[in-house]
């Protein structure tokens, strides 16, 4: 295989006219140009990436850390963060953290180790904070999505789940609906709390009535949801909307109405969070309506703020938020 030594002696020409042809420089003549890239060609002659990157400092890839690759929740925000990657010329690399705080951390250290320009990092959950504060360490240029943590200087990508719980509730209540409850999703996770904030306030802001009953506290499993929901229909004065913080215990709040003999939407209203898909199989759930998430478009915007941050790198960290949609189907109108 040639080297770039072989095409310089073939060419009679230096090593350094050489390198200039391969990074499209300008201090060479358009003969020697000529000559220098058809003897390339007649070699078959391939860069050697890595040295090109060490020469340029710059490698054209983007790592991304993530807990799971194969959670089809994903799939859009992945297409998101490769489309965007792709089409400015980076190639990007994806890392499953399998939710091993140390798997992650080592992929960090990978992927800041001189293989990357920059790194994101996609979570929520309060357990997460080591892993962003590591990753800010170690990467100038880092962008962290979901993660409002505080006190860490670098991009981040939102979703204003506040609002978007805001939104749903206010959906229900402008449909008449009078008894309204909130089933959380996993509260060890930032989304769980901000979603149940807004429920709270919109409750609040048109005065209905909010007691101990009218939060459930669940997960992101169906299950958990499914049992507080038999729970709470077991007793007097049954609810007639449900904002679920995830649809995950969205789809456990239908099982236990549909099990009640319960019709939904007449009976019972739900709006989930997520535009997620139910885990079970044994049972046809009429289509959820939800809050549907821009997760192709948050990482769209996450591979932007981070490339840009790699060409302007004394910029100040910068924050774009996201709102979530209210998609109507039939579990509500």
């Amino acid at each position: 295989m040639a080297t770039i030594s072989d095409i310089a002696h073939q060419a009679n020409v230096s090593r350094t006219l050489v390198s200039r042809v391969l990074n499209n420089k300008p201090g060479v003549s358009p003969e020697n140009r000529k000559k220098i890239l058809e003897i390339i060609e007649k070699n078959h002659y391939v860069p050697n990436g890595l040295a090109k990157s060490l020469v340029l400092q710059k490698t054209n890839t983007i790592g991304v850390v993530m807990d799971d690759l194969c959670n089809n929740f994903f799939f859009k925000l992945i297409a998101g963060l490769q489309d965007a990657a792709e089409a400015q010329g980076y190639n990007i690399l994806f890392c499953s953290g399998r939710k091993d705080m140390a798997t992650r951390l080592k992929y960090v250290d990978y992927l800041t180790g001189g293989c990357t320009d920059g790194i994101i990092a996609y979570g929520s959950c309060f357990d997460d904070e080591e892993l962003f504060r590591y990753v800010a360490a170690k990467s100038a240029n880092s962008v962290l999505i979901e993660s409002n943590l505080s006190g860490c200087a670098t991009d981040k990508i939102l979703l204003d789940n506040f609002h978007g719980a805001y939104t749903a509730t206010e959906h229900l209540i402008k449909q008449g609906r009078k008894n309204i409850i909130h089933v959380t999703c996993d509260m060890n996770y930032d989304v769980g709390l901000e979603r149940l904030n807004g429920f709270v306030q919109a409750m609040h802001d048109y005065r209905m009535p909010l007691g101990p009953d009218s939060i459930l506290y669940a997960d992101h499993f169906e299950s958990i949801a499914y049992q507080q929901m038999q729970k709470r229909l077991s007793q007097d004065a049954r609810p007639d909307a449900c904002f679920a913080g995830a649809d995950k215990p969205a789809f456990g709040v239908l099982r236990a109405a549909m099990e009640a003999g319960l019709s939904v939407p007449g009976d019972l209203a739900v709006i989930g969070f997520d535009d997620d898909v139910s885990d079970s199989k044994d049972i046809l759930f009429p289509s959820l309506s939800t809050m549907r998430q821009p997760l192709y478009e948050m990482g769209q915007a996450g591979v932007a703020l981070l490339i840009d941050k790699i060409n302007h790198p004394d910029r100040e960290p910068a924050v774009k938020s996201f709102n979530a949609e209210l998609v109507l189907r039939e579990t509500c109108k």
